[in-house]
């Protein structure tokens, strides 16, 4: 493998290859697709960074089950997924009742303005990590630069947003998954072929801190939110009509899923050469050049355009949340630069590595919220009991218990 590695045919066909899933991908029948278009943004904001960093941080959690570990975290996240989809179809209508002293109006309205708070860390959160690893990369470390940097790219999201609207940042969505899933391919291949050898050789073998049972599950339950994003979905409805949305955010997540199991499984064999105590991008990019030696330099590429994309993805996500929440007195332009200036706030007052566990317990309490509606919904729409809403509502209930478990005892891996 090690002459592979430097061989100039491999990594020229890694090159060429990323060069051909960006001619496919810029299809003029793929740009114009509506379903593509509004299947960018959940997907956009599922993938972020969380392609390159899960592998290492289940790794460091479960070692060598991880591979198992995130199909089972894909297979919870496409029944959130569900309930979401469910709620797109069924319960939009009933939200805007205010019968009695608590509601679905009331409930749905807390949701969305935990949702908002969310978004506005992560946008905020994952542009810092971008700049960070730009700089970093560069050799440049500077938090002053840093917030800088972040500061411009958020003005630019801004402005776009503002500008153009919803179709301006699925333009800026499309721009950076493209390069993305480009280079994407190309570390799927190149993993491919190492991996095969690696595991001829013998399997990979992690080893990882002792933790208890309770422990390692209270930290999956933490991962478990790096899979978020796929309720982005539910706020197109400015372009998007509902049947288009649910099939975008299935797409959305059949890829996406299919990303996280197969890097997972792939990059076992790299993982082994990495610390697990302290996980970061740049580490992440040097244990791929046993790999080819072209990888490191284009997958610089891919974590930057990842936060990129899962920024505006969030920038997105937001502006509607507002737009909707205010009953369109503001409008979802005016959302994004809420968001916006938000997020730059937060950039130049407080330590985001320091408060982001507290959005992801914010994604989850969101999922529950829209749980426990779908719950109501189910409940109230079945005049007669069927089958299926009767397997709904168990399907539906186990979600809550498990979204609750997230919110009241996850916590960050040590």
């Amino acid at each position: 493998m090690a002459i592979l590695q430097y061989h100039p045919l491999y990594n020229g066909f890694l090159v060429v290859f990323a060069l051909v899933v960006v001619l496919l991908l810029t299809r003029r029948k793929l740009r114009r697709s509506e379903l593509w278009q509004a299947t960018l943004t959940p997907l956009s904001s599922i993938i972020g960074s969380g392609f390159l960093v899960m592998a290492p941080l289940l790794a460091s959690i479960v070692g060598n089950w991880a591979p198992l570990v995130i199909c089972g975290i894909v297979l919870l996240a496409y029944s959130i997924g569900a309930v979401i989809r469910f709620n797109i179809m069924h319960v939009a209508p009933q939200t805007q009742e205010r019968h009695g002293f608590f509601n679905l109006h009331d409930l749905d309205y807390v949701g969305k303005i935990v949702l908002v708070i969310a978004y506005v860390i992560a946008v905020a959160f994952y542009l810092e990590l971008l700049s960070n690893f730009l700089l970093n990369y560069l050799g440049i470390q500077s938090p002053f630069l840093e917030r800088c940097l972040t500061t411009t790219i958020i003005v630019f999201i801004g402005l776009v947003g503002y500008l153009k609207g919803l179709s301006g940042l699925e333009k800026l969505e499309m721009f950076a998954m493209t390069l993305q899933f480009a280079v994407l391919s190309a570390l799927i291949v190149g993993l491919l072929v190492y991996s095969v050898t690696a595991y001829q050789d013998h399997a990979p073998v992690v080893a990882v801190e002792s933790h208890s049972v309770n422990t390692k599950v209270r930290m999956v339950a933490g991962v478990l939110l790096i899979v978020q994003g796929f309720e982005t979905s539910r706020f197109l409805g400015e372009k998007y009509v509902p049947a288009i949305r649910v099939q975008s955010m299935r797409i959305a997540q059949w890829i996406s899923g299919a990303v996280f199991i197969g890097s997972v499984a792939l990059l076992m064999p790299v993982v082994q050469t990495m610390n697990l105590v302290d996980i970061n991008l740049s580490e992440i990019v040097v244990a791929l050049t046993p790999v080819a030696v072209v990888l490191p330099v284009i997958l610089m590429v891919a974590a930057v355009m990842s936060q990129f994309s899962a920024a505006v993805a969030d920038t997105g996500g937001g502006g509607g949340l507002i737009a909707e929440n205010s009953a369109q007195r503001v409008t979802t332009r005016f959302g994004y630069v809420c968001v916006c200036l938000s997020s730059i706030l937060l950039i130049w007052a407080v330590d985001l590595l320091e408060i982001i566990a507290l959005a992801s317990r914010a994604f989850a309490a969101y999922y529950l919220i829209q749980t426990i509606i779908g719950l109501v919904v189910n409940q109230r729409s079945s005049q007669e009991k069927t089958t299926l809403s009767w397997i709904r509502q168990v399907f539906f209930s186990i979600i809550a218990l498990i979204l609750a478990y997230i919110v009241v005892f996850s916590i960050p891996v040590e």
